[in-house]
Formats: C-alpha cells, sequence, structure tokens
C-alpha cells in the first residue's frame, strides 16, 4: 500500500512538472508580431509600424495604395490596415492593401 502511494506520488509530480514545461514553451512562442500606430510627419495625421519581435519590418507613414503621401485621419484607420497587415502576415497571406481593402475597411483619403 505504501509502495503504490509513492509511485502514485512520482506519477502526479513527473506530471506536473511536463505540464509546466509545455506550458513555458508555447508562453516562450508567442507570437512574435505586434502592430504600433504613429503619429505622422509634423504631428498630422496617422500611420502604423509592424514589428517582429524588437525590428521594425514594415514602416507604413502613409495610407497604402493611394498616391501621394496621405496620412491616415485617423489612429482608428491607421489601426484597422495596420490590423488587416498583421493577420495576413500570421497567416502566410500577401499583406499588399489594395484600394479595395481600404473602401472595405471605409477609410477616406
Amino acid at each position: 500500500m505504501k509502495r503504490n502511494k509513492k509511485w502514485i506520488g512520482i506519477g502526479l509530480i513527473v506530471l506536473l512538472l511536463g505540464g509546466g514545461i509545455t506550458c513555458y514553451k508555447k508562453v516562450n512562442l508567442s507570437d512574435p508580431y505586434h502592430l504600433e500606430v504613429i503619429q505622422g510627419e509634423d504631428s498630422i495625421g496617422y500611420g502604423y509600424q509592424i514589428y517582429k519581435g524588437e525590428r521594425v519590418i514594415i514602416a507604413q507613414p502613409f495610407i497604402p495604395a493611394v498616391t501621394g503621401r496621405k496620412t491616415f485621419r485617423t489612429e482608428q484607420d491607421a489601426r484597422h490596415v495596420g490590423d488587416l497587415v498583421l493577420e495576413r502576415i500570421r497567416t502566410g497571406q500577401d499583406f499588399t492593401v489594395s484600394k479595395e481593402d481600404l473602401k472595405g475597411l471605409g477609410i477616406t483619403h
């Protein structure tokens, strides 16, 4: 009886350690990408940057797919387009933004 309790205790410890290690690995393998909305030049309008870890991989100070150097009117507009690009990167899609994408998000320029 004592021997069975000992083996059950050891089994539980091994199980808990295994679960802890698995959780630790999942936390450390979390998504390396994140979005930051930035204020435009001369504090006019907004843009966005996408990071992989600490490194900027996309700096988009202007509205993509639009002729000229026009910034997003609101922080929310920049965030919506940045979120679209970020989702496409995460899912391995082409992250190019089209005029149709902007229209679908309600972005005016």
